[in-house]
């Protein structure tokens, strides 16, 4: 039997040299494809920028309402506890 197991990853292709005990010995990764041209990288990073953008925007609204959102819960829960009468739990009563 062999002391060495070769593997390959499946997510990224991988080659793993690994010995019996589990240490890995020699890994070969895959080539990457250089062949892209400068102008789809810079249609990459724009797009990145767009998408950017998009994200901020949505987050910017989701939270430019926050205040009167927070505000109106307190008042409700305000509302709630005034007419609530029952006295609240002592944890010291509970022996």
């Amino acid at each position: 039997m062999s002391d060495r197991i070769e593997l390959t990853c499946p997510c990224c292709e991988t080659k793993l040299v690994v010995d019996k005990s589990g240490e890995i010995l020699a890994e070969e990764r895959p080539k990457k494809d250089l062949s892209k041209s400068f102008e789809q990288a810079m249609t990459k990073v724009r797009s990145g920028a767009e998408k950017r953008d998009e994200a901020f925007s949505k987050a910017y609204d989701r939270t430019r309402n926050l205040d009167d959102l927070l505000e109106k819960k307190f008042e409700e829960a305000r509302k709630k506890a005034k007419d609530d009468k029952s006295r609240p739990f002592n944890p010291l009563d509970a022996d």
